[in-house]
């Protein structure tokens, strides 16, 4: 059985797919290859993110910026051709109906040759995969070298989404996060705030009301700079590594952190402040 799995979306989606990937394979004890798109959402190779999984093979494809249209149509195409005539096709969709059907993939797939899987979604296994994921050594000194720039042990994690996702900047605004945190600060003086963003001015905002009590690092946001989405990875593992983590609606970087940290995640949503 072929089972070729191409994982859409950014650094969270990816993270989910490759998870799933990683039990799938477990479960088929087959290899499972992973189209690893390098593009406007995320332009880092696996490589610089992840060590190798074993029986995952992962397949590159060159970044292609936006502006190129026909370069981007002729891609498109070429990766419709070529899976176009397997057995079996999935897209977020039918993920998506699996799930809520509570149907097993495997009786679906088991008796076909190929099988080919595009998604964003963690279409296979429980949350728990997501910390079998080891990233590359240069990441991890880079999350010492923070963690050692913090003179606690206890924080908790702060994401907040903002960049093209409307729905996160709708639904979660910026003086509902002041809000939760000058509240968790009135209940405990000790406490300290790691955040994350991919919005410079938040974290401005941030650091205005909360002082001292904030730490955020400084980085480039860019998706198309292998570097930033190296960051970002240090940010998801420093929130995975938070006492609890305070997050946006509709991203998956929050769900994704405390699932690989296995750590509680809150959502702020502005319907629920009190």
């Amino acid at each position: 059985m072929s089972i070729v799995v191409r994982a859409n979306g950014g650094l969270g989606n990816r993270m989910r797919v490759l998870a799933a990937c990683l039990a799938l394979r477990m479960r088929l004890g087959r290899e499972v290859e992973v189209l690893w798109i390098n593009n406007y959402e995320l332009n880092c190779d696996f490589d610089n993110l992840f060590l190798p999984i074993e029986g995952v093979v992962v397949t590159h494809m060159a970044y292609i910026p936006k502006w190129n249209k026909i370069g981007l149509k002729l891609r498109a195409n070429s990766i419709k051709k070529t899976y176009e005539n397997y057995d079996i096709q999935f897209t977020d969709k039918e993920i998506v109906e699996l799930y809520t059907g509570n149907k097993d993939l495997i009786n679906r797939i088991e008796n076909a040759n190929t099988v080919y899987i595009n998604t964003c979604e963690q279409f296979y296994g429980d949350k728990s995969f997501i910390s079998l994921l080891l990233p590359v050594p240069a990441v991890l000194q880079e999350v010492r070298r923070r963690l050692a720039g913090i003179n606690t042990e206890t924080y908790y994690g702060v994401h907040i989404r903002r960049g093209d996702n409307e729905t996160s900047k709708r639904e979660s605004p910026t003086m509902a996060f002041i809000e939760k945190l000058k509240k968790l600060e009135k209940s405990n003086n000790n406490l300290y705030f790691y955040l994350s963003t991919d919005d410079k001015g938040e974290a401005q905002i941030l650091h205005k009301v909360m002082g001292e009590k904030l730490y955020w690092f400084a980085a480039g946001q860019n998706r198309a700079k292998p570097a930033d989405i190296e960051n970002a990875l240090v940010d998801l593992l420093m929130l995975s590594k938070s006492k609890h983590i305070i997050g946006s609606f509709w991203s998956s970087f929050s769900e994704v952190a405390a699932q690989y940290g296995r750590v509680s995640l809150e959502v702020i949503k502005k319907e629920t402040q009190d």
